[in-house]
């Protein structure tokens, strides 16, 4: 697996010897997210048999250059294929190029290879098409994506959620364009002519008679093409949030076995007369920065260092811990475009993958939410700092969101290299059996499940038996209970005058002290409504005031924050908060350096 970067876009070229080549054409916003894992192991497992694969993010998405509301986006991104593939030619020398794509991607890849059909440099075009759940109509695809949100707002987004640009769609923590949802109105795979491929093979997570992948197969078949179609029953698996998801087994081993070995018959595309040099510069240029892809802590883990792009970084630098089960560039993009913000303004940040996450060399097929929180990815947040500390950065702030913040505060209280810490929704403060229960999809504070009752569209939902009372009810009483006996078991162990750290309570508050003491400067953020301030409050008190006498620590409260940071608003303050953060630290250390006493920064 080998990092590169062609035409502004981020890849992965996985080797192979063979000599048919396949170009994972990825699927866009929070499909991409939960879809990582099962796309990295995809190309894990065909150049395992012996094809080459290059994956990538498209223009303005990813680790790739350009900006998220850039115009012609679906265009752009169909070109960035096509670019891929001659990048995969150049590099690899194979023979045949199969383009394979998932939801949006597979409508991509199949105009993508239009183009190529057309094109000389590709006389042949492309020997085959992998659709997996192609979108074939963009509308029906633009209205699932706006219940899928709707839907998210009904039941867990916070009071305040302002609404996207006229024209635009939000789709959970993703921005479309109006000029991009006016692409995707246009999408009519059904509507192309011919299909550009001699072979094509369709999996379809919905089949049957009102299927449009099923009339799309039997469309190209009709037309000579040798179409090979099969249900995708894994796909739901696959499709959820990023902790949750699966990969798809038996899929992969299906399209393995479909393109190897590949027919002597196929199509051939033609060869350029020069091998390309190969790069093994992981340093590029990008959005006014530099940054470096590179492996940490004994090739164990991923990181994207972000640092400016002709200045001296200042000795104050950021890590990106992941959140949940997110790759290094985190829910709407958020951590590229903080860490080249912070480049900027002169401060150096690290993108991090855990060894257990996103494109770390020995990331693994699955994950549960009980692994995020075990020792293991916190430990390995600590050695990003000892790493980022031997490069010369003097201070370094851990910032992190919901499992990220859990990740940052327990590397900062095992390692006094951390001086700095800006957690969002932090949800617990120590990791218990039982709280392996509690962290499932829907856990929420008291203030949300209100927030949701005082909607009319959830009531409407309940009578029409689209959500169920019992588990809800049953929810809620369990979170009653523990608050009730966590609160009566912290205040008999005050009664006895102890100071019990097998106590959640007392483990937070201790936590905090010590953090405290070292002067670490503590920025603790806080949806309104968040599950995370009820957890809070049950260490630090209704209104937090065991920590009131803490200095270094700060709590902040903002409506417009949903848990995840899916909303544009509460990405906003975060970002803010961390850059506030930052530029705080910078111009206390300048204070020290001219012998100006600072207490904020007393571990530096």
């Amino acid at each position: 697996m080998r990092r590169l970067m062609f035409e502004g876009c981020a890849g992965w070229l996985h080797e192979a010897q063979g000599k048919t080549g396949v170009v994972l054409c990825a699927p866009l916003g929070h499909e991409a997210m939960w879809s990582h894992r099962a796309w990295r192991h995809l190309a894990d497992d065909l150049a395992a048999a012996g094809m080459p694969v290059l994956r990538f993010d498209y223009p303005c998405t990813g680790d790739s250059a350009g900006a998220c509301e850039a115009a012609h986006f679906l265009g752009r991104a169909t070109s960035s294929i096509v670019a891929a593939a001659a990048q995969l030619r150049a590099l690899a020398g194979v023979e045949r190029i199969v383009l394979c794509g998932l939801r949006v991607g597979a409508s991509l890849a199949v105009q993508a290879a239009e183009a190529m059909r057309s094109h000389p440099a590709w006389q042949g075009g492309v020997a085959g098409l992998v659709l997996l759940a192609p979108v074939v109509h963009g509308r029906a695809y633009l209205r699932e994506l706006r219940a899928l949100h709707r839907n998210w707002l009904n039941s867990a987004g916070p009071a305040e959620a302002l609404p996207p640009p006229p024209g635009a769609l939000d789709v959970l923590a993703f921005r479309f364009s109006a000029d991009t949802v006016r692409e995707l109105e246009a999408l009519r795979l059904d509507r192309v002519t011919a299909c550009p491929a001699p072979r094509v093979l369709l999996l379809d997570p919905w089949p049957g008679t009102a299927s449009a992948a099923d009339a799309l197969a039997q469309q190209y078949a009709a037309g000579g093409v040798q179409v090979d179609a099969a249900a995708f029953p894994e796909y739901a698996d696959m499709m959820q949030s990023a902790e949750f998801a699966g990969v798809p087994a038996q899929a992969w081993r299906q399209l393995v076995q479909w393109l190897a070995p590949a027919p002597a018959a196929w199509a051939t595309v033609r060869r350029p007369m020069h091998r390309v040099v190969r790069t093994t510069s992981l340093r590029v240029a990008v959005d006014g920065v530099v940054e470096e892809s590179g492996w940490l802590d004994a090739r164990r883990q991923f990181g994207v260092l972000c640092m400016p792009h002709d200045a001296v970084p200042a000795p104050v630098a950021v890590i990106f811990p992941n959140t949940g089960g997110n790759h290094h560039v985190g829910d709407g993009r958020m951590f590229v475009t903080l860490s080249r913000r912070l480049a900027r303004q002169g401060v150096a940040s690290l993108r991090l993958d855990v060894a257990a996450l996103g494109d770390s060399p020995r990331a693994p097929r699955s994950m549960s939410i009980a692994e995020i929180y075990a020792p293991g990815p916190h430990a390995d947040v600590s050695a990003a700092v000892d790493w980022m500390r031997a490069r010369g950065f003097r201070c370094i702030v851990l910032a992190g969101v919901c499992s990220g913040a859990y990740l940052s505060l327990h590397a900062a209280l095992s390692n006094p290299g951390v001086n700095g810490l800006v957690l969002a929704n932090l949800v617990k403060f120590r990791w218990d059996r039982a709280d392996a229960r509690s962290a499932v999809i829907g856990a929420r504070s008291w203030q949300g499940w209100l927030s949701a009752a005082r909607r009319r569209v959830n009531w409407q939902r309940v009578l029409q038996g689209q959500v169920r009372i019992g588990p809800l009810a049953a929810a809620m009483a369990r979170h009653a209970y523990r608050h009730a006996t966590e609160r009566v078991a912290f205040r008999l162990t005050r009664l006895r005058g102890d100071e019990d750290l097998a106590s959640a309570t007392a483990y937070a508050r201790a936590a905090m002290r010590c953090l405290n003491e070292r002067g670490v400067r503590t920025d603790m953020l806080y949806g309104s409504e968040d599950m995370g301030l009820d957890e809070a409050r049950l260490r630090f008190g209704r209104d937090l005031e065991a920590l009131a006498a803490l200095s270094h620590i700060t709590v902040y409260r903002h409506g417009c924050m949903d848990h995840a940071l899916f909303l544009a608003g509460g990405r906003q303050v975060f970002c803010d908060q961390v850059v506030g953060h930052v530029m705080g630290t910078l111009a206390a250390l300048e204070g020290v350096g001219e012998g100006l006493p600072s207490r904020a920064v007393k571990v530096c």
